[in-house]
């Protein structure tokens, strides 16, 4: 029945995948050798072998409707030849387009000094003035980038045309059979969609998966130019606000203005390119540069803890805050890790713009905690149990100061996983041994370690600890909170009696609350999370004053014994006449909150004004119009700040105390 009818085997495109695939790992190697210099010994495996799998995305993603439609046609028995020649042209400007991009790479990395990514797409979308740009002062590079582009869409034209040519002019006898094709048509369902993710793991394939030191051009050398492009156009409009995001656009000077009266800083002259930059000065008592551990436990939020309106379950965090700094009204800037963790690790502040966690830096690296003590000598450390490449924290982290990455991988035997990682007794275990490690070398350190036992599905270990109480549905979750605490407990206990407790300064604060749900028009209360700093010399107290996440960074620091001046535009809450304020966001719902008000901005709809009842109930109230004003500037920092480089590393001109 099928005898005399188009058979073709996905074998047909196997040539010019194989070509498409060298092509690549040539262009890769070639950019390696060029920045040899910039390449960790014993890397080379990992920058091709990841590479490997960026490549096989691409070029699954790119020929999988080829494939699919040739196997379709083939058992049809039918491929005219305008659907023959429709595949040529996709598949030679595939290659070229491949091509294309890497040609185009150099000369971004020479520009950029990363491969192609959010900048080169936004160029493209002005093509009129990209041209004209090329035209009027590199005719050259024009010309020999289109005679490339169009050479290679010629070359896999016609070894494409070949193919399909050798393989219509067979012999009946060497055409596939039908459960040939059915075995084809098996493999392609299941191995092109494998490809195009590259794991089984949680994630998919993303750029942060590449990451794996402290350049961000060599962690862009893994992803191919096409796979870096691409990624970035589909998370172009992370960078961009539209009138359906934010509730006014305001100018570049008012945001300025209100920035600079967030807090009581000791303002110190700005530049063009850091117009805000604060004096911070470290207490007379700190006389050496000290250790920096920053515990941030995630969901922990005042929903579980006592003290705080909470139930009790956390025993251990009541018992170490009689040892500490302890924040009574300390809040989220947002409902999400990545909004803390830019919040903690930068003092980046909340806006309706993506988390600055995600979003690549247009101006080079930001100005982060990891930075100010990466370039005061410190062993910088990022440790996780779970994958780190989640939400782009690896990329972020390693691009922007931390040396060290630590994730689940890097654990030796863990006593128990989950599906979000190791559990916290491991997490903190594997903590305590860098400690100590660099204690006895004689570093300092700065480390972020990042809970996740308290994390639903809430797997931990069994029988260690149990509820008081009958928590219905709710046990799992509350089990799961009350072991994070126990594990917090017992780190702190084994760290605070660790040779390196001396000279260092622990900040345990939550990332978030946990299940954050609108409650009329803001969820205020769900914005509130405990917050505690443990530092040598420093007396036990309760902190009442109302302070936001983007207050820690400035105050760690002054306890740290770094002075000199910062871009950071939160509170150093040492200070006596550090201002009260939070900003919170929530979705496209930006919050300031002060003493006396609560002003909620929603986009296209009227500011909604708030007073907070003893009990925080939040009371329908109405406030200056100068305060919306400020709260709109504030609503705009973020996004100004990103767009313009204003909290970038280059800001950073800090000092240890002690050192010359």
């Amino acid at each position: 029945m099928f005898g005399s009818k188009v058979r073709l085997s996905i074998k047909v495109y196997l040539p010019l995948m194989l070509l498409t695939l060298g092509m690549l790992m040539l262009s890769r190697l070639g950019l390696c050798l060029w920045q040899s210099d910039l390449i960790p010994p014993g890397s080379w495996l990992f920058i091709f072998a990841m590479g490997l799998r960026y490549d096989l995305a691409v070029i699954a993603a790119l020929f999988a409707l080829p494939l699919l439609i040739t196997l379709i046609c083939s058992f049809i028995g039918v491929m005219p030849r305008a659907v023959r020649f429709i595949l040529q042209i996709w598949c030679a400007a595939a290659f070229a387009f491949l091509l294309m991009n890497e040609a185009a790479t150099p000369g971004f990395i020479l520009e950029y000094g990363v491969r192609p990514n959010q900048l080169y797409v936004q160029y493209l979308i002005y093509p009129k003035e990209v041209i004209r740009t090329l035209w009027g002062g590199h005719k050259v590079e024009l010309f020999a980038s289109l005679a490339i582009t169009l050479a290679a869409f010629l070359l896999a034209f016609y070894l494409q045309s070949k193919m399909f040519a050798r393989a219509l002019a067979g012999s009946a006898e060497r055409k596939p059979k039908l459960w040939h094709l059915g075995v084809e048509l098996l493999v392609v369902l299941c191995l092109v969609p494998l490809a195009i993710r590259s794991t089984l793991g949680h994630r998919p394939l993303n750029p942060a998966m590449a990451a794996f030191c402290d350049s961000p051009l060599v962690n862009s050398l893994p992803v191919n130019s096409s796979y870096s492009a691409s990624y970035a156009l589909a998370h172009l409009g992370d960078t961009q606000l539209t009138a359906n995001d934010i509730y006014t656009l305001v100018s570049a000077d008012k945001v300025l203005a209100a920035a600079a009266d967030l807090s009581a800083r000791e303002a110190v002259p700005g530049t063009e390119r850091c117009p805000l930059l604060q004096q911070i000065t470290p207490p007379s008592d700190v006389t050496a540069p000290r250790n920096v551990v920053i515990v941030l436990e995630e969901s922990l939020g005042a929903d579980f803890v006592q003290s705080l309106g909470g139930l009790p379950l956390t025993p251990h965090l009541e018992r170490l805050k009689a040892q500490g700094w302890w924040f009574d009204n300390l809040y989220a800037a947002g409902h999400r890790s990545i909004r803390g963790i830019e919040a903690v690790s930068a003092g980046f502040p909340p806006s309706p713009l993506e988390s600055i966690v995600k979003l690549l830096p247009q101006h080079g690296a930001y100005a982060t905690l990891a930075e100010a003590f990466k370039q005061n000598g410190y062993h910088t450390s990022f440790i996780y149990g779970g994958e780190s490449h989640f939400d782009n924290m690896r990329s972020y982290f390693l691009g922007n100061g931390m040396q060290e990455v630590i994730e689940q991988k890097d654990y030796q035997n863990p006593s128990f996983v989950a599906s979000w990682g190791v559990s916290d007794e491991d997490l903190f275990d594997r903590a305590h041994e860098s400690y100590l490690s660099d204690f006895k070398a004689g570093k300092n350190f700065f480390s972020i370690v990042f809970t996740s036992s308290f994390h639903d599905p809430f797997e931990i270990p069994q029988g260690k600890v149990s509820l008081d109480f009958d928590a219905g549905d709710q046990s799992a979750r509350y089990l799961a909170v009350k072991y994070a605490d126990y594990a917090l407990g017992r780190f702190m206990d084994k760290a605070l009696s660790a040779p390196y407790a001396h000279n260092t300064v622990f900040l345990i604060v939550a990332d978030h609350e946990s299940k954050v749900r609108a409650q009329g028009t803001f969820p205020l209360s769900k914005f509130k999370i405990p917050g505690l700093i443990i530092a040598p010399g420093l007396s036990p107290r309760q902190d009442a004053r109302i302070v936001s996440q983007i207050d820690l960074p400035p105050t760690l620091l002054a306890l740290a014994g770094l002075r000199g001046s910062a871009p950071f535009v939160g509170e150093n809450l040492l200070r006596k006449d550090a201002k009260e304020r939070a900003l919170v966001q929530y979705n496209q719902i930006f919050g300031l909150l002060t003493p006396e008000h609560f002003v909620v901005l929603t986009p296209r709809k009227s500011p909604d004004v708030y007073t907070r009842a003893p009990d925080g109930t939040l009371l329908p109230a109405t406030a200056t119009p100068a305060l919306i004003d400020k709260a709109a500037a504030l609503e705009n920092m973020g996004p100004l700040f990103y767009q313009q480089g204003y909290m970038q590393a280059g800001c950073l001109q800090m000092q240890a105390v002690g050192t010359l």
